[in-house]
């Protein structure tokens, strides 16, 4: 069976766990890569035997479930106000979504939130109309944009075991509308951190999603039970008198607390901005990149004190 033949739909569940009947609200939507997730997995315990001779005892899984890992572009619908071809993921890893139509300022927000979580069914075709339908799917997501490079999401997502079966997608099935991924760069990049316009070499985001599947007696479920974001930044090292770093990553006397923004692409439809309001400084280390100084920081993304607030997506 041929390795880069796949198509992936999501469609959301109106009851956790069930996959809805009805999947003409699945949505078809763009993948980069796939990676080598494990369609049966799960804690596994052995069957102890005392034998007359050496060997192994059999092993059975107490927990089966599913994981798959889907890398999407990093990158809006095309159309302001309609939201990218993988909203079910975002909406899966634990945010809320708010389309925004008023005219001249049509956006979509993707927030994270601390309960009230989603869930998907993901539909995964393989070679030879191969389907694994994965109800129940929650999971985390990271985010890595790096210089003269395509930015990406990646989706880590875990759902309830079902055992694959022949059946084709849907017919005349379309992906949903999205744009195409624009390289990090000058031209269509600009960074805003701690209020100083940074020369950034790369910014990785983690949204730090626990996710925990669950298998007890009478029930089985995936949920997620933390979220702690973080991330890593290399910028080139400014000059003091422009921009004093060690003020903001010493925290031996204080904390400093400010935002960070990353803004992808400048085609209404295909922009994409992250804004992070409250982002502490750490772990100061200087690196080299071209023969020039550079500052590579961990970032922590602080919630606001209300909870939540610590990160926004917006498109727009």
């Amino acid at each position: 069976m041929a390795w880069r033949i796949l198509t992936v739909a999501a469609i959301i569940e109106d009851e956790y766990g069930v996959t809805p009947t009805d999947l003409t609200g699945a949505v078809f939507f763009d993948v980069m890569t796939r990676e080598a997730a494990s369609p049966y997995q799960g804690d596994t315990v052995e069957v102890e035997r005392v034998k007359s001779g050496f060997g192994s005892n059999k092993q059975v899984n107490v927990a089966p479930h599913t994981t798959r890992q889907i890398r999407t572009p990093y990158a809006g619908s095309g159309t302001a106000g309609v939201p990218p071809s993988f909203w079910p993921l975002l909406l899966c890893t634990g945010h809320s979504e708010e389309i925004d139509l008023t005219e001249g300022s049509e956006s979509v927000t993707y927030a994270p939130v601390s309960n009230n979580f989603h869930s998907v069914s993901l539909l995964w075709w393989g070679d030879n109309d191969e389907l694994q339908v994965l109800p129940g799917v929650r999971g985390t997501v990271t985010r890595t944009t790096d210089a003269k490079a395509m930015p990406y999401f990646e989706f880590n997502l875990t759902g309830l075991y079902q055992q694959p079966y022949r059946e084709a997608p849907p017919a005349g099935a379309t992906k949903a509308p999205q744009a195409e991924e624009l390289p990090v760069n000058k031209q269509n990049s600009t960074f805003t951190f701690f209020g100083y316009e940074a020369r950034m070499q790369s910014w990785s985001f983690d949204m730090g999603g626990q996710v925990e599947h669950r298998n007890l007696v009478g029930y089985e479920g995936v949920h997620i039970t933390d979220r702690r974001a973080s991330g890593q930044v290399n910028i080139e090292a400014p000059r003091i008198q422009d921009f004093n770093i060690y003020e903001k990553v010493e925290s031996h006397s204080g904390t400093t607390v400010a935002p960070v923004t990353f803004t992808q692409g400048k085609t209404a439809g295909n922009i994409v901005e992250q804004q992070c309001p409250r982002v502490q400084l750490s772990n100061l280390q200087e690196t080299e990149v071209q023969g020039f100084r550079h500052f590579t920081m961990d970032t922590r993304l602080l919630p606001a004190a209300s909870g939540d607030g610590d990160y926004l997506w917006v498109f727009r």
